[in-house]
């Protein structure tokens, strides 16, 4: 078998095995990754944290990370000094739900190959990608324990990405970290060094519930909230001011907004609440962010006569390093060679695990074959040719850093 099938068919049981999040059942997955690793004899384990039921997968070539100081080295050497460095090669096993199985042409978690493509839920988003971190460790194995390369090679496999759950992070925190990290996403062969963040808030407005017959004797929390909408989209309108050169502009959104919905048809609401997604550039700070989503709502408070209430529902920081990191020089010089990919430096208007690591200290790239446009969509799919070359850049880019050529 070649190493390109092995790809395949790695790829294929990946994502036949279901880790849709919600609910985020990823235990089954890693102990397939454990299971992989250790008959290879190459070490791994589950890793029972923040969730037994939604275990980690870890797995390593060289030192116990565990003994290694990591996540220290500076921006400007990790990875590429001749200190023995430690990579780490981050994934995650979660995938966003697949919905109704019957919009799609193959069973979302059949891995059904067909027409040099991977079919399937997580094919793009990321566990073909796993799948290339996984050989690109076994291949390496022997080079590594012999010697001829220098330094420790880590896999994650993180539980919880979808949905902004500390995976990755607890899994540096437990010492499973490095010097420097490629994050795998579908990002089609480009370098990402930055990547926006976004936080989320419930907003809740508050009416007076009455009898649709008497809308006079309550307050309409629809009503209410209307100029409260009017305030966010005028806030939107500032922030599109407001840009990054390598992930484009800032942005507040409503997602969701619901009223009414758990009582009788003929009373008005007396509550109403909407999602408000706020995507947040890499030189803004949370904290900031935060501040301007409450003045805008004491604002709207104070003009328009409302009561309104806050909470958080998440929050993905966003991270950049610098662009000319020689980790992404030397990705960006590969996929370029291999896969004609720009050189240009790139960031990701999403949000990633990257901001893990770079919050640790470490500097992380975003890369990966597969087209970003297929993460999240039905039909779902990942070209193998691509994934075949990715997997030749991974292992020449990981074999390039512990060898600090």
């Amino acid at each position: 078998m070649t190493r390109d099938d092995e790809l395949a068919d790695l790829a294929a049981d990946l994502v036949a095995v279901p880790t849709e999040n919600p609910p985020g059942d990823e235990r089954p997955c890693a102990e397939f990754v454990v299971d992989w690793f250790e008959s290879r004899g190459i070490e791994a384990r589950l890793v029972e944290k923040p969730s037994a039921e939604r275990a980690q997968a870890v797995a390593w070539v060289g030192d116990d990370p565990r003994d290694e100081t990591g996540g220290g080295a500076s921006d400007e050497t990790a990875g590429e000094s001749a200190d023995a460095p430690t990579l780490v090669l981050n994934g995650h096993l979660d995938v966003v739900p697949a919905g109704d199985p019957d919009e799609w042409t193959h069973d979302p978690f059949a891995g059904v190959v067909e027409d040099g493509r991977l079919h399937g839920r997580g094919s793009a988003d990321m566990k073909t990608n796993l799948a290339a971190a996984m050989l690109t460790v076994r291949d390496l194995a022997p080079e590594i324990e012999s010697g001829d390369l220098d330094g420790t090679l880590v896999f994650h496999g993180a539980m919880g990405e979808e949905t902004g759950h500390p995976g990755t992070r607890t899994l540096i925190e437990a010492g499973y970290g490095g010097d420097c990290a490629v994050v795998l996403e579908p990002t089609d062969f480009r370098v990402g060094t930055s990547g926006k963040g976004v936080v989320t808030y419930r907003v809740g407005v508050s009416g007076s519930a009455s009898h649709a017959s008497r809308p006079d004797q309550g307050t309409n929390a629809i009503d209410a909230a209307r100029p409260v909408l009017d305030a966010v989209d005028e806030y939107d309108d500032r922030l599109r001011e407001r840009t990054d050169p390598l992930v484009g502009r800032a942005y507040a959104t409503v997602t969701e907004f619901e009223a009414g919905t758990d009582s009788n048809m003929a009373v008005l609401p007396g509550r109403a609440e909407f999602l408000l997604d706020r995507r947040i550039l890499p030189d803004e700070r949370f904290e900031a962010v935060e501040g301007e989503i409450e003045t805008l709502l004491a604002e709207v408070e104070r003009e328009a006569d409302v009561e309104t209430d806050l909470s958080l529902v998440k929050h993905y920081a966003s991270a950049g390093i610098d662009p000319d990191h020689p980790l992404a020089e030397r990705f960006r010089r590969l996929s370029a060679e291999s896969a004609d990919a720009p050189r240009e430096p790139w960031g990701l208007e999403a949000a990633t695990d990257a901001r893990e690591f770079v919050a640790a200290g470490t500097p992380a790239i975003i890369w990966g074959p597969g087209n970003l446009a297929q993460a999240h969509a039905v039909d779902e799919y990942i070209d193998l040719a691509d994934a075949a070359t990715g997997l030749d850049i991974l292992t020449d880019g990981v074999r390039g850093v512990l060898s600090d050529e």
